[in-house]
């Protein structure tokens, strides 16, 4: 089955919207790239050896390596990036798929035009070879340009619809700031006997500025503070896909990812009274036009740089006609995940852009959070994600889901309230209500949600009543629960834990030593939060989510990321396993590092 879309479920404001990736026909696979610059640009079938593949892989003609994504039963899209040095602007670029690394039986063979690539999508090449590939396999995967060749990659396809498998194992990783510390997690995921890679968001982060970290710092064409220009948003996708960890990762696992708000700005949401996105994170977000302009250039260098079966209309004249990330992928029967978008639709979150958020604290409770139109996927995102959830009949039904969906309960030092971070699920309490409402009403089973932008890890109970998280008393029975809710930790984004500490004045903790701060941090978070059976925010690294007929199993590993090394430390910290048919989270494996984070 492919990477669904809403398709005819939703209405939408266009008649049309292109879909990126619509299954290629007869030998032709489409090349994706913008619909306002390029229309039906193509790789054409051509034969065998109509490219010259016997030289070495040239990684300067191809500084980015390859990727892939967009997994259909038939095909994926192949990505890469051409040098502008290496570009020949009356050369075509061919692609070729085999099935193993040295190309000995050859699947499929194709060229884009010349014309197709061009400064204008800055030298990308996407080439969808939906309906070229057999089913449920790993696949290899190289471009030729000029007479150079890229670094091959490895692609994979799905299972049939009616397949079965025997499991799925996906990568899943979040929060990358290129700033804060090294990818060596990405090595590790490189080398995973996984089957694809998840990625919940903050892919980028839209500052510049100095790094503690040698070669890490950032520097911004338009010589801003933050991304300012659809030069800048490009610059910084260039910088991250730079690092060899990254690459490794992207050329071995097919990539399946969503966005958070770090891809545009910090904390957007869409203002509907005035239908504009705001910020106030952004220094020029008092300028309508401005903001339009920049969400829409941050839409568009996604779109470059991501291997994604979304759609994309680049001649839309609002932003919600413009990019529907929103998206199913099916394994076979094992699996549905569901993949949502939750920053361009988002409305004002209580207490405005700062989340509610007082100065030196986290936000107070407060009642604008179950408000009825208040919303963090938008009305036709809602109604698709619940029709195809209450509609599928895998073993598994997933979310990757970009922000914490459990409360969150933090206690203050001096006055005894309670606190929630809006800018996460707290916020929008009334349409969470409403999702956990519908899968316990429809009695859905085996639900899993998969969530990043935190920073720690996170292993938790989803109920349909929060009541007893409100009381601090014992959570329901299983028979009462809906789901779990399994976060994985950032790449490399700094932990801060005083963040939510819930202190009026948090210098004590600040001063505190990273793990001892972390300490305080898990011992207040599992206190006041009944339903969180484990919880760690001193750590980076990444996890691995396995389904099999019988079960899930869920393992978080911890990696040093203040070194550049393939052989960084990394310790297994928990796994926990979720059994078909039960809603239950069973400590399996339990490790604290010998090092520290």
């Amino acid at each position: 089955m492919t990477d669904n879309t809403d398709g005819e479920n939703v209405t939408k404001r266009r008649d049309v919207l292109r879909t990126a990736g619509a299954a290629a026909a007869g030998g032709v696979a489409t090349a994706l790239l913008d619909a306002d610059i390029v229309r039906g640009a193509s790789a054409e079938s051509v034969r065998e050896g109509a490219a010259d593949w016997t030289t070495d892989a040239d990684a300067g003609a191809f500084p980015l390596s390859v990727a892939s994504g967009g997994p259909t039963e038939a095909g994926a899209i192949l990505w890469t990036k051409l040098a502008e040095g290496a570009h020949s602007e009356s050369d075509p670029t061919y692609v070729r798929v085999g099935t193993d690394e040295s190309f000995s039986e050859t699947v499929y063979e194709g060229k884009v035009a010349a014309d197709a690539v061009t400064p204008d999508h800055d030298h990308v090449v996407k080439v969808d070879v939906d309906g070229e590939l057999p089913a449920d396999c790993h696949l290899y995967f190289q471009f030729h340009h000029a007479g150079a060749n890229s670094p091959v990659g490895r692609c994979r396809t799905l299972p049939a619809p009616d397949a079965s498998p025997e499991r799925l194992r996906l990568a899943v990783v979040s929060c990358q700031s290129y700033q804060d510390g090294y990818y060596p997690s990405y090595g590790y995921v490189a080398e995973e006997d996984v089957d694809y890679l998840v990625h919940l968001g903050d892919q980028i982060y839209e500052y510049a500025g100095d790094s503690r970290f040698e070669g890490r710092s950032v520097t911004l064409p338009s010589g801003n503070d933050v991304a300012w220009t659809l030069e800048d948003y490009r610059h910084l996708w260039r910088t991250y896909r730079g690092d060899e960890f990254f690459q490794r990762a992207l050329a071995n696992h097919t990539f399946i990812p969503t966005w958070d708000d770090h891809e545009y700005v910090n904390n957007p949401f869409w203002d509907y009274e005035n239908d504009r996105p705001w910020s106030d994170d952004h220094p020029r977000n008092d300028d309508d036009e401005f903001m339009t302009r920049l969400y829409r250039d941050s839409i568009r260098a996604w779109w470059e740089y991501n291997p994604a079966r979304v759609q994309y209309d680049a001649d839309a004249d609002h932003l919600h006609d413009r990019f529907r990330m929103w998206r199913s992928v099916r394994f076979g029967d094992l699996v549905e995940l569901l993949m949502t978008d939750e920053r361009l639709f988002r409305s004002m979150p209580p207490g405005g852009d700062d989340a509610g958020r007082r100065e030196g604290g986290v936000p107070p409770n407060a009642p604008e959070a179950d408000d009825g139109d208040r919303t963090m996927l938008g009305f036709e995102q809602r109604e698709w994600f619940l029709d195809t959830a209450l509609g599928s009949d895998a073993t598994w039904l997933t979310w990757g889901n970009e922000v914490p969906f459990s409360p969150i309960w933090r206690s203050s030092n001096d006055d005894g309230q309670f606190y929630r971070d809006y800018d996460n699920w707290d916020g929008y309490e009334h349409e969470r209500r409403e999702i956990v409402g519908r899968l316990a009403h429809e009695g859905v089973e085996n639900y899993v949600a998969l969530t990043g932008d935190m920073h720690n890890y996170m292993v938790s109970y989803v109920l349909n009543d929060w009541e007893s998280v409100e009381n601090r008393s014992p959570i329901p029975p299983a028979d009462e629960r809906v789901g779990v809710e399994l976060m994985a930790p950032a790449i490399s984004s700094e932990s801060d834990a005083s963040n939510f500490w819930g202190a009026e004045d948090s210098t004590d903790v600040e001063s505190e030593s990273p793990a001892l701060t972390a300490d305080k941090h898990r011992e207040v978070v599992l206190e006041e939060n009944p339903h969180i059976e484990w919880f760690d925010s001193q750590y980076n690294g990444y996890a691995v989510a396995e389904f099999a007929p019988d079960g899930c199993t869920w393992r978080a590993y911890a990696v040093d990321d203040t070194v550049d090394e393939p052989d960084a430390h990394r310790t297994l910290l928990r796994e926990y396993h979720v059994p078909e048919g039960g809603v239950e989270l069973e400590e399996r494996a339990a490790n604290d590092p010998d090092w520290e984070g």
